[in-house]
């Protein structure tokens, strides 16, 4: 989960998104700032359609499409970061402000398990290097049982995920 970040960091955010807005000739609006503010305020991974019933509850007027659009700039920006977990729903959290991290999303629960990226960072790198790209960002998830959710699988199951975790098959 992102974290709580300072006025300063999130005044700066500001500029950013202010002056990248001007450079492609579109406005800084009162509802651009308020989304901004409310999504750098947010140190959860959070769907618009929540964003949406939050600002609203807290007195915003602002429309779903406006939401959606300011979204799809702040990823474009660099402020803002779509997560895919195993569902369809895109997420989203700020990363201004945040050291790099990737996902693992328990399938059983969805227990959002954030680690630091610096491995698989310098694994970008060179993969890209290999192949003359300069990457600027990456997705990474990964996708099985938190430890709890196995401990509560049937111990036949539990048996055949500590294999696999060995890298070993069960004879069946």
């Amino acid at each position: 989960m992102a974290r709580a970040v300072s006025d300063n960091v999130i005044e700066t955010a500001e500029n950013v998104f202010r002056e990248y807005l001007r450079d492609r000739g579109l406005k800084y609006t009162e509802e651009r700032q308020a989304i901004l503010r409310a999504v750098m305020k947010n140190d959860e991974h959070f769907e618009a359609e929540q964003l949406l019933l939050d600002m609203r509850q807290s007195g915003h007027r602002v429309g779903k499409a406006t939401i959606y659009r300011s979204l799809k700039i702040l990823v474009a920006c660099g402020i803002v970061k779509e997560v895919h977990f195993s569902n369809k729903q895109v997420h989203y959290e700020h990363t201004y402000g945040q050291d790099p991290h990737d996902h693992m999303v328990c399938r059983r629960c969805g227990r959002i398990i954030e680690f630091d990226a610096a491995e698989v960072t310098r694994l970008r790198t060179l993969i890209a290097a290999d192949h003359r790209f300069h990457a600027l960002s990456h997705r990474f998830s990964i996708m099985g049982l938190c430890e709890a959710c196995v401990r509560a699988c049937p111990v036949g199951l539990r048996a055949n995920l500590l294999l696999a975790r060995r890298g070993k098959k069960k004879k069946g």
